[in-house]
């Protein structure tokens, strides 16, 4: 990596943090097969679609927050929702980050329209950093349709204060020879989170799906609906951790295989206290059989998906 960095004009704390993450790769513990990602080539990154806004909550594209807002994002970025020092993928990660999104709610905001994220183009480290404050609101609508010719590797952080409340919708529409699509979450005392997935992609995905609560009264809706086509290979990467009194997670897991694609869900783990609360349910739907009767969300944006999967396999048998 150059000591220039990747994107012009780097603040000295990011140079210095993507050199860190470079030099004292080797000494993190390794991630499960992370040879199939590593080592990235260094390529052009060509994007649209990135929203800027300066009105009742800031959007810029990541590049320019680092410079505009590096007191924020030299405390956040990769260190409280997604550790950047937990296994040498997720440090080259950082250090090859090269598109991405920078969202910030302040204190108090109560925003009745979703904010939607669609870029398009190419990016292979692309990274989203999401902030909402203390008892702020906010709908979080994203859909990155970018491709990448090498694997790919695509983060949002979800960052949440006291009392904020956030509903994240995800689709993804992205296209590599290998994607690892990551969600990762802070949530201060009593936080609630809202997060669906529509992992819809014939390639190879692994979904990394994971919220830190911290504190009392925090709660994280889960949902995930994984649909790998004829013959797509996904993989589920659950885990919630934290602490508090009556702070609870659910993950609700919605997993079709009935076109011939392979759906991997692997346990909802937490390495936290008895205190934090976790439950989780998995309904899946076979080749040949109509969709389960509990097939269904309360989520409109994410029922609307579950809905158009399951008319367009019945119609097919």
């Amino acid at each position: 990596m150059s000591t220039n960095g990747i994107w012009a004009d780097e603040p000295g704390w990011l140079k210095k943090k993507r050199q860190l993450a470079t030099v004292f790769n080797d000494r993190f513990p390794r991630y499960n097969h992370q040879e199939r990602w590593l080592p990235w080539r260094l390529s052009t990154c060509q994007t649209t679609g990135w929203l800027t806004i300066q009105s009742h909550y800031v959007a810029q594209p990541l590049a320019k927050a680092v410079k505009q807002y590096s007191e924020l994002l030299q405390e956040n970025l990769m260190e409280k929702a997604m550790r950047w020092q937990e296994n040498q993928l997720f440090a080259a990660h950082l250090s090859h980050i090269d598109a991405g999104q920078f969202i910030y709610v302040p204190d108090n905001c109560q925003l009745s329209v979703p904010v939607r994220l669609s870029p398009m183009g190419m990016a292979t480290n692309p990274h989203n950093v999401i902030i909402v404050g203390t008892n702020a609101q906010v709908i979080i609508e994203e859909n990155m349709r970018l491709k990448s010719p090498q694997p790919m590797f695509a983060a949002t952080e979800l960052l949440l204060g006291n009392g904020a409340s956030v509903t994240y919708r995800r689709v993804d529409s992205m296209r590599a020879p290998l994607i690892f699509s990551a969600v990762h979450a802070y949530q201060a005392r009593g936080a609630h989170l809202s997060t669906k997935l529509a992992v819809i992609n014939e390639g190879e995905v692994t979904i990394s799906l994971a919220s830190f609560l911290d504190g009392d009264n925090s709660a994280w809706d889960a949902g995930a609906l994984l649909q790998p086509g004829q013959y797509g290979k996904q993989s589920l990467y659950p885990i919630v951790s934290g602490h508090g009194t009556a702070s609870r997670a659910h993950l609700t897991s919605y997993v079709d295989q009935s076109t011939g694609g392979k759906v991997t869900v692997n346990d909802f783990r937490t390495n936290s206290d008895k205190s934090l609360s976790i439950t989780n349910k998995l309904i899946t739907k076979s080749v040949g059989q109509p969709a389960p009767s509990e097939w269904q969300s309360d989520d409109p944006w994410f029922n609307d998906y579950l809905l158009h999967y399951a008319s367009v396999t019945n119609s097919d048998h």
